[in-house]
């Protein structure tokens, strides 16, 4: 699988700061990992991530949402677009080498079922890749840290909930938990880290308000910008100065999200 070059240039110029740059640390992750076709994106969204950090086009992508598999058509980073849910994919069984879950599995109420439906998708010896918010994830934020840093813990950890809500995280376990979560499932734990360290989430959810106008364009046109050229112009030298502190923010000690490398028995 070839991968294209300045993830997070690209990126910068199409979506926002904090969203950008935390899909820049997990396109230099993906670009580390082999990926044997064919190839399935679970939950592929509006398939921008494909589009940046991917050279060629991926197999499969799937989501049930048709808004965006109808934006993804128009990136055109996909052989093939199906929209459904993660737990009923309509393939035969062992039928992917591959399968990658980008910062998806922790919107999923009930994420049972969709290990279930990987491991049966998966070929014997296959990889799963996916990406997931840590326990920290929801205390490395503005709110949590001020109400921690004036001793208001209870509000503190009511805010993490607020947090939780407005993102629809349903999942945000330790590195430990996940791993332990997924061997349940029958797979095996072949590497894990965490990634996006403490200064860099303070960094994106502080940026975060600024970038109200780019999610109303996401919601009203499904775009997140309208004059992207402009844009990538804009913010390259900003990208650019930044690329060498997100190398660092990979595979940390401590960090706000997880990724897991797993394989099928």
């Amino acid at each position: 699988m070839k991968f294209n070059r300045n993830i997070a240039e690209r990126y910068c110029g199409v979506a926002p700061i904090p969203l950008a740059l935390e899909r820049a640390l997990e396109g230099e992750i993906y670009k580390t990992l082999p990926f044997i076709r064919p190839i399935l994106d679970l939950g592929c969204g509006e398939g921008l991530f494909a589009k940046i950090v991917f050279a060629e086009k991926i197999d499969t992508g799937i989501d049930p949402n048709p808004k965006e598999l109808k934006r993804a058509g128009d990136f055109g980073a996909y052989n093939e677009l199906i929209c459904c849910w993660g737990d009923s994919i309509p393939r035969p069984d062992q039928y992917y080498a591959t399968i990658y879950s980008n910062s998806v599995m922790e919107h999923i109420p009930d994420i049972q079922p969709v290990f279930n439906e990987v491991y049966r998708l998966l070929k014997s010896g296959g990889s799963f890749y996916m990406t997931v918010p840590s326990d920290r994830f929801d205390e490395y934020t503005i709110g949590y840290q001020l109400l921690s840093l004036v001793g208001l813990s209870k509000l503190a950890q009511r805010y993490k909930t607020l947090f939780n809500r407005f993102w629809k995280h349903y999942h945000a376990y330790a590195l430990t938990e996940w791993a332990t979560l997924a061997k349940k499932n029958g797979f095996l734990v072949e590497e894990t880290f965490l990634y996006d360290g403490k200064a860099l989430c303070l960094m994106n959810d502080l940026l975060a308000p600024f970038s109200v106008a780019s999610f109303l364009l996401k919601k009203t046109i499904n775009r997140w910008s309208l004059f992207p050229g402009i844009r990538y112009l804009a913010l390259l030298p900003l990208a650019v100065m930044l690329k060498p502190w997100l190398k660092k923010n990979i595979r940390l000690h401590e960090g706000g999200l997880v990724f897991m490398r797993l394989s099928k028995r």
